[in-house]
């Protein structure tokens, strides 16, 4: 099922836990948000509404996209224990 907005596509497809807890996300969903072998996801679900578990994937080209730019996180880390003293 598709369910389509001004801008936006939403895809829906059942998928079901088997055993050892093993999710196999359906071909639909894999082609829609291009997921690739060997990916990374966070998985997180609230207390508050527990029926709605959130996939989030984790993109390995954002590790590393910050290196330096708050410059060398040694010093950094010498001086915030330096302050402990």
């Amino acid at each position: 099922m598709a369910t389509y907005g001004s801008h936006m596509e939403t895809i829906v497809a059942q998928a079901r836990v088997r055993e050892r807890n093993q999710l196999t996300i359906p071909d639909l969903i894999v082609r829609a948000a291009a997921i690739g072998p060997g990916e990374t996801f966070v998985v997180e679900v609230s207390s508050d509404v527990p029926d709605v578990v959130v996939l989030r994937r984790v993109r390995a080209s954002y590790a590393g996209a910050l290196r330096g730019m708050y410059g060398d996180p040694g010093s950094y880390l010498d001086g915030e224990r330096g302050s402990w003293e």
